[in-house]
């Protein structure tokens, strides 16, 4: 866990973030040629003017991220273990601003996380939304990085939104990049300081919303999953982890099942 993430030398910033979601986005998670992949890597270097000379560092953090596995809510599957017709990608969804007539407001979206207290980002974090200052018209358009599906078959399988992010968090005691630093706390911190809380919540009403279209028999506290966040410069190298003591959850994944009461909640306002 004291050894760099290889994409701890990548560029900081939204530019450099929209890249390495664009290698993953064009990326067959089942496919096992890794020339292929640096091809493509470099195609997105080279396109965003980013130094093609970190092609393989690159290469091997995404590796790490096919390969992670995502814990026991998860099964402990893998995405590389998805086979590649169930996984959706860049999944764009509109939701209207208001209801009954009148827009939605910051009390309105705070209410969502006073309900489901056991769950994480509760009363606290209900606090914190009011620095937002809601009060919009019109529609909220949003795009899901990947939805899996987890279980034996489809019909039975719950769905989780997976999100990446490439968020740089150092240690106290350095600048450096380590696994380590993307532990609960610190990610959590993360979290609610770009208020992805708020961003998964979102993301969950809009995936209830297709499974309820799509899916026949559909019941949330069946079929809907909850949120994996990955930090993509924050997971440790697979055997290296594996071969520890560490039997928890790997660094860099952040994991919530989906709280229903709340996204039953914004169903209803949105």
């Amino acid at each position: 866990l004291k050894l760099p993430n290889p994409l701890s030398d990548f560029p900081k910033g939204t530019i450099a973030g929209t890249c390495l979601h664009k290698i993953i986005e064009k990326y067959d998670f089942q496919n096992d040629d890794s020339e292929k992949l640096l091809d493509l890597i470099i195609e997105e270097l080279n396109s965003f003017q980013i130094d093609s000379s970190l092609a393989l560092k690159v290469r091997d953090g995404i590796l790490r991220v096919i390969n992670v596995p995502l814990g026991n809510k998860l099964l402990n599957k893998r995405l590389i273990d998805i086979s590649s017709n169930n996984v959706l990608k860049e999944v764009k969804y509109d939701l209207t601003l208001s209801y009954n007539g009148r827009n939605i407001t910051t009390r309105d979206i705070s209410k969502c996380f006073s309900l489901d207290q056991e769950f994480e980002f509760g009363a606290e974090y209900s606090n914190k939304i009011n620095d937002l200052n809601i009060l919009n018209k019109g529609f909220h358009s949003g795009c899901i990085d990947c939805l899996i599906p987890i279980g034996k078959n489809l019909n039975a399988s719950k769905w989780w939104v997976i999100d990446w992010k490439s968020n740089f968090i150092s240690g106290s005691e350095n600048s450096d990049c380590f696994p380590e630093n993307y532990n609960y706390l610190n990610m959590k911190e993360e979290m609610i300081k770009h208020h992805y809380p708020l961003q998964s919540h979102l993301y969950l009403l809009a995936l209830h919303r297709l499974l309820k279209w799509r899916l026949k028999n559909y019941q949330p506290d069946i079929h809907l999953g909850g949120y994996v966040y990955i930090f993509l410069k924050g997971l440790p190298d697979i055997k290296l982890f594996e071969n520890s003591m560490e039997k928890d959850i790997s660094p860099g994944l952040f994991i919530s099942p989906a709280p229903i009461n709340r996204i039953n909640y914004l169903d209803n306002i949105f």
